[in-house]
């Protein structure tokens, strides 16, 4: 399992996935794979074996603030589309999932799991919004990682 956490803990709401990701228990978080990217790229999603089940987490805008949701990483750009802007970043997480699938490297097993965020301003903490729903951002994270599933 290999766990891509965006953002920066020092902007606001954007550090949500890495904050979340620091509630995981030490022992569950041994089992994986953890790289905390900032942002995300397609060269992060290219050269993994077949079998390597992935899961990228961020804090997204266009999202009800403090609202989590989960779906195929594949399907990343589709959120991106409606709001014009899944993230804090230049190139919005969404961009990078669909240069990655595009060059075959995004698989049916991979996941994507955000949270909505409304600040992302540098110095800022945690909007109560997403402070209030990181405990169970990161029991998402822990039970979608955790999952058995087959890879494709």
């Amino acid at each position: 399992m290999r766990v891509l956490a965006c953002g920066a803990i020092d902007r606001g709401d954007d550090g949500a996935a890495l904050r979340a990701l620091r509630l995981v228990p030490a022992v569950t978080r041994r089992r994986w794979q953890v790289e905390e990217v900032g942002q995300l790229s397609a060269e992060q999603l290219i050269g993994d074996p077949p079998d390597t089940r992935r899961v990228v987490i961020d804090c997204v805008a266009g999202l009800t603030p403090g609202d989590i949701t989960e779906l195929p990483l594949a399907e990343l750009p589709k959120l991106e589309a409606p709001s014009k802007s899944t993230s804090s970043h230049a190139l919005g997480p969404g961009g990078a999932v669909a240069l990655a699938a595009a060059l075959g490297a995004v698989r049916q097993h991979d996941r994507f799991i955000g949270i909505g965020g409304s600040s992302f301003r540098s110095g800022r903490g945690l909007t109560p919004a997403v402070e209030g729903a990181l405990d169970e951002f990161a029991r998402r994270l822990v039970a979608v990682a955790e999952r058995s599933e087959p890879c494709a």
